[in-house]
């Protein structure tokens, strides 16, 4: 079939630099444009855009605040929390929801997973669930919770109906930093953590710093890790305020000094945010903020989930800070300091869990999803870092470096 059959005719020339490959085009819309080459090849490019508002606001599920009812608007939707959302802000959603919204026929749903039942299972659960709910395509589903929460609905309303809105809520320092304001959703599978999973921004994010105040010490602590690597690889001015001031924030449920909150909130997520507007679909494989997301995820799948994720970045900031320091890119004191900076934050700098053989064959996944090599960020100083490739990091450089974590005496997983 020739690309006349196509329908393709009258042919505007297109900019072949633009385009490699092709060279002329028929149709434009909105979304794509249809390009020919010829009589044999066709072309469908895509326009598609994504916007994401994030929102800062307080007390958004009390009754004078409309901020969450005029992103959700006058459409039905479907609310996702857990278990432990529930508990604690369960009554206010529901009131909210009816007092609040204009649709009366949104519906709350207590979704139980948690990490490890983070999989297609869970995924499976709530998307009958809103097809029971008749939620259509121009309805949101509506994450009010943490990373897990935030990933499962993300996913399933990336795939239900081949997309529907999500709007992210999130309810701990790790989702007001990290999860909630990204753009990836994704399940566990095939004993590999967020091996299933899209890129499909939310509509909004919507930050609200008072849901920290329910949060317990130990989940405060596992935001802290995240805010930590942005500091350590990008922001040296963070990673004062957070060694000044991160006990007392945890003390005070990250409610005071609100200056200081709000600052390291807003550094971190602004770092973030950074970050992704430069390789939001990671066309480059060399990102900065996979610093402690290398060899976390083998320790989070070895732990069978015990050890919480900030957990896990933590050990591996220290595991990559030994490597820098063992290939001479970070001095002697700059190691030093970050790893009593992690001390007193309370974060762990390793775990005797660790089987280096079953650790260093883990990476082989973190190359098949970078794109065959290593990319492994370390820092290079506090505030900067470096990328080392598949030749640099062998088992034995590892096992040296664990053995030097586990002797330090500083906090430790058992």
């Amino acid at each position: 079939m020739t690309a006349a059959e196509f329908g393709v005719a009258e042919l505007l020339t297109v900019d072949r630099a633009a385009y490699p490959g092709v060279g002329n085009l028929d149709r434009r819309g909105d979304d794509a444009a249809l390009v020919a080459d010829g009589d044999e090849r066709l072309m469908l490019q895509s326009n598609r855009a994504a916007v994401q508002q994030i929102v800062m606001s307080s007390g958004v599920l009390t009754p004078d605040n409309s901020t969450l009812a005029e992103l959700v608007g006058a459409r039905k939707a479907l609310f996702v929390i857990t278990p432990s959302v529930d508990r604690l802000y369960g009554r206010a959603l529901r009131a909210y929801i009816s007092s609040v919204l204009e649709r009366s026929d949104s519906e709350v749903f207590v979704l139980n997973v948690t990490e490890t039942t983070k999989n297609l299972g869970s995924l499976g659960v709530l998307a009958a669930q809103a097809s029971d709910l008749g939620l259509g395509r121009d309805g949101p589903m509506v994450a009010v919770g943490g990373g897990v929460c935030s990933d499962v609905t993300g996913l399933c309303a990336s795939l239900y109906r081949r997309g529907v809105p999500h709007i992210k809520v999130p309810t701990t320092l790790v989702g007001l930093i990290d999860a909630g304001i990204g753009t990836k959703n994704s399940v566990n599978h095939n004993g590999h953590k967020s091996l299933l999973g899209t890129f499909s921004a939310p509509e909004a994010s919507l930050l609200d710093a008072s849901f920290l105040a329910t949060l317990p010490d130990r989940h405060l602590r596992t935001g802290l890790a995240e805010m930590f690597k942005m500091a350590v690889i990008d922001d040296r001015g963070l990673f004062e305020l957070l060694e000044a001031h991160g006990q007392g924030l945890v003390r005070s449920k990250f409610q005071a000094p609100q200056s200081v909150a709000a600052e390291v909130a807003k550094r971190s997520a602004g770092g973030m945010l950074h970050e992704l507007s430069l390789n939001l679909y990671e066309q480059s494989r060399q990102r900065k903020v996979d610093f402690g997301h290398t060899f976390s995820p083998y320790v989070e799948t070895a732990s069978k989930h015990r050890i919480l994720h900030g957990e896990a970045v933590a050990i591996d900031i220290a595991i990559s800070a030994e490597i820098a320091a063992s290939l001479g890119l970070l001095v002697a004191d700059d190691l030093e300091i970050l790893i009593r900076a992690l001390t007193n934050l309370g974060l762990p700098s390793y775990w005797a869990g660790i089987v280096v053989s079953d650790m260093y064959a883990s990476l082989e996944s973190i190359r098949l999803h970078r794109s065959g090599s290593l990319h492994l960020v370390v820092p290079s100083g506090i505030g900067s870092c470096v990328f080392l490739g598949d030749d640099e990091v062998s088992a034995p450089l590892l096992d040296a470096c664990l053995r030097r974590l586990a002797l330090r005496g500083t906090a430790v997983l058992e």
